[in-house]
């Protein structure tokens, strides 16, 4: 079961642009469109908060409460099976 990107999810809801979040958080437009198509696991948690820096004064909530919803919406995602 695919589950929505939380990233690509809270950007949206902000209003940003892949290059205007990645510049105002102080990473890469490349790492954060690996963040959203899922080809990295988990954001770091350095990233992880730059981002939900960001977010939290775009979309007015707590800093803490985003970290939390990027950290779930990873784990959301199942592994993949590396079995075959």
């Amino acid at each position: 079961m695919e589950c929505p990107n939380i990233i690509r999810q809270l950007r949206k809801q902000a209003g940003l642009s892949q290059e205007a979040l990645a510049v105002e958080a102080g990473i890469t437009v490349s790492l954060l469109t690996k963040y959203e198509r899922g080809e990295v696991r988990r954001p770091s948690l350095v990233c992880s908060r730059k981002l939900a820096k960001v977010l939290a004064l775009r979309l007015d909530v707590s800093e803490e409460k985003l970290l939390l919803q990027i950290a779930e919406g990873f784990e959301c995602h199942p592994s993949h099976d590396t079995s075959a």
